[in-house]
């Protein structure tokens, strides 16, 4: 078990990391509570874009993953707030079926109405990104093997919300998934700076590894993605949009207030193997969790358990032992997940343990 912050579970290699002189990092030493503003202000601050609705269907359009965030705020959206949301979900087509089902009885549970959009973006590439990486497999470039994700998912609440005349969406993103920037900032110059930092780092990374860019069409999906914010923010002002992710200001994201409402009203069901609620969506994102694991030695699990410990909403000792629990993947499923994806499994982790040997395998 590695080293960590005298307070979080970062551990001290962790990137960008500046621990003081008692052992303890700046994310820790800076932290301070959000008071949150609540529902009756929310409600308040989102009469002006629903004035301004034209659809008689819906009042706003709630960006849907399946994951625990999204699921709760599409709750939070009918039951607290008593709006009529249409609720849109991204099929990278690497969906767990038990996610599946929970996105289904969701919307059942909820009464709401449920737009799936199925893209092979993902699916097109994952195939050569994981090729590609596993000839020179460095953290650097993790981020190339779900390229496709975001391209299916970025702009597409945006878009079902200009084809039924709504201007109001929500999304699930919290303050938590803020905190995890290592996974952008391995790529850039010094693990610094913003987009042409980032981008001197892509081409940095593509010299070491050629392979990463030889094949066309994901060539085109990386600078596609690369570009996609700029064409986000394009269509937000565009069509005056107002996008609301409720956890950075008016609730307060609470693991067991989240968990109660998923099991005890909306019937979510987990596999029996698994160990927390978060992060059981895409197959994908979770072998490049497993891969910032064995590269790295830690990933977004630690960043999560940190900011639950600064919020006291867990102890550094519990932390540590969920630690133990969720970084332990089964290597089966990893297999299975880089079989799914066109890759031979055996040679993938062959290659992976000479570079990153495990005590797990």
């Amino acid at each position: 078990m590695k080293d960590f912050c005298k307070k979080c579970v970062l551990p001290i290699d962790y990137l960008n990391i500046k621990l003081d002189e008692n052992g303890i990092c700046q994310w820790c030493r800076d932290y301070k509570q959000i008071d949150y503003l609540g529902a009756d202000t929310l409600l308040k601050d989102i009469q002006e874009p629903l004035s301004r609705n034209t659809s008689k269907k819906y009042d706003c359009v709630v960006g849907f993953s399946g994951g625990r965030d999204s699921t709760f705020i599409l709750w939070y959206v009918v039951k607290i707030l008593k709006l009529r949301p249409l609720a849109v979900f991204s099929d990278d087509l690497f969906i767990p079926e038990f996610a599946y089902d929970n996105i289904k009885n969701t919307a059942q549970v909820l009464g709401v109405d449920l737009k799936i959009i199925k893209h092979n973006y993902l699916k097109k590439c994952v195939k050569h990104h994981l090729s590609a990486w596993i000839k020179r497999p460095v953290a650097e470039t993790l981020m190339f093997i779900n390229v496709g994700e975001r391209l299916g998912y970025e702009t597409l609440v945006e878009q079902e919300a200009i084809k039924e005349g709504v201007k109001l969406i929500f999304g699930g993103r919290s303050p938590i998934q803020s905190e995890e920037t290592y996974k952008t900032d391995i790529m850039k110059i010094n693990h610094k700076g913003g987009r042409s930092s980032w981008f001197l780092g892509w081409c940095k990374q593509v010299l070491l590894n050629p392979a990463l860019i030889m094949n066309p069409y994901c060539l085109k999906l990386q600078y596609l993605e690369f570009m996609i914010t700029r064409k986000k923010e394009k269509m937000i002002k565009k069509h005056n949009l107002v996008i609301i992710h409720p956890y950075y200001k008016y609730v307060r994201w609470e693991e067991k207030t989240i968990e109660n409402i998923l099991f005890d009203e909306l019937n979510w069901k987990m596999p029996n193997d698994a160990k927390t609620s978060g992060r059981i969506g895409c197959q994908i994102d979770t072998l490049r969790q497993y891969l910032f694991y064995r590269t790295l030695g830690y990933n977004d699990y630690n960043v999560d358990l940190s900011v639950l410990i600064r919020d006291n909403q867990i102890t550094r000792e519990e932390a540590i032992n969920k630690l133990k629990e969720v970084q332990t993947l089964p290597v089966e499923y990893i297999k299975m997940i880089v079989n799914n994806a066109g890759i031979d499994a055996e040679k993938f982790m062959k290659i992976l343990d000479e570079k990153y040997p495990s005590n797990e395998n």
